[in-house]
């Protein structure tokens, strides 16, 4: 997994289904808001992550930048500040 120059995941097929096996796992209510662009239902968030669209690139990136704070450790050091 590498990164361009916009910051954004370089996102493969494994990727994507890696991202598209964290939604899967989610409750069938679950929704993001997705700033000003809307809230979007577990349904279409997987369409759009397999359309590879704007909305879907948005999930991909939010989802590795999670994984990547979890397996850094940054995720728990923001978490034990406000221990």
């Amino acid at each position: 997994m590498k990164k361009d120059n916009s910051n954004d995941f370089v996102i493969n097929d494994d990727v994507k289904e890696l991202v598209l096996a964290r939604l899967d796992i989610m409750p069938q209510n679950f929704k993001l808001a997705l700033g000003n662009q809307g809230v979007y239902t577990k349904e279409e968030l997987i369409n759009n992550v397999k359309e590879g669209n704007t909305v879907g690139v948005q999930v991909i990136n939010m989802e590795m930048s999670f994984i990547k704070a979890l397996t850094s450790g940054k995720f728990i050091e923001a978490i034990n500040q406000y221990a």
